[in-house]
């Protein structure tokens, strides 16, 4: 049976947050918290696997106590176990410590076969994480995945390369970074939502994961925010003209442009 572990994150949910000019972050007090939309795929793609092949899922978390919400919901869903990582001396971590602390902790579970992150989180949309997981925890990392299979110990994975199909074997252990695009999540139900909240959940601190505060949050983050703007998205109207064919073929173009259309 496979073992996996999953990081998510809560984060404010970036259609109502406020920004602060200054700090150059996100004002989180009084904005409403989500699961970050990346990670709910990511988990979406552990249960799936796990549906499959048998496995047993970690999900895992770093935040304030109240992320404890993600946590909550990643068991409504059906994971097997959670951890959060949360500590005064976490708080402001740039994506660097951020994976530095989530790697140790992750250590702390053991032997494990897959780690998936979701591609990137709404509140700061650097697409880090991953990369620096696949570095502190010296695994392989495989992204833009469209198949997942496993034959003989090890995994088959058909990712999309540009315009191409590329299949690759890979062994145990490696790290997946997975989009919105990858799958669909499920519905926990009402079952399941009720009982999760009797659940045991394990907390790591910055005691556990050993170190000193200078290693960990805003001390020992490298990143300077230098300046910040704000701006709003203004939407327009385009109208093509033309017969019904040409119509059609004109807006194809037009996303093909945007690459939202891809053939």
């Amino acid at each position: 049976m496979l073992s996996i572990a999953v990081t998510i994150k809560q984060v404010p949910d970036t259609q109502k947050a406020r920004f602060d000019p200054k700090t150059g972050t996100i004002d989180r007090s009084g904005t409403e918290s989500i699961m970050n939309p990346d990670d709910l795929h990511a988990l979406e793609m552990a249960l799936s696997i796990k549906d499959r092949f048998g496995a047993v899922i970690t999900a895992i978390t770093m935040g304030p106590p109240h992320a404890i919400d993600v946590l909550d919901e990643a068991y409504a869903l059906g994971v097997d176990s959670c951890v959060l990582v949360s500590d005064p001396a976490f708080a402001g971590s740039d994506s660097l410590v951020t994976s530095k602390t989530l790697s140790s902790a992750i250590c702390k579970l053991g032997a494990l076969d897959i780690v998936i992150t979701g591609c990137e989180a709404i509140d700061g949309n650097t697409g880090h994480v991953g990369f620096q997981l696949s570095e502190y925890l010296d695994m392989p990392l495989i992204t833009q995945i469209h198949k997942f299979d496993v034959c003989d110990g090890h995994a088959v994975i058909e990712r999309l390369y540009g315009h191409e199909y590329q299949k690759i074997k890979v062994e145990f252990p490696f790290l997946m970074a997975i989009g919105k695009n990858s799958n669909r999540v499920r519905i926990p139900r009402l079952a399941d939502i009720n009982a999760c909240l009797d659940k045991k959940i394990i907390t790591f601190s910055m005691k556990d994961l050993g170190g000193t505060t200078m290693e960990y949050g805003s001390a020992g983050s490298p990143t300077v925010v230098i300046e910040t703007e704000l701006f709003s998205h203004k939407r327009t109207r385009e109208v093509f003209s033309g017969s019904p064919g040409d119509k059609a073929d004109l807006l194809v173009h037009k996303l093909k442009k945007h690459n939202i259309l891809r053939y």
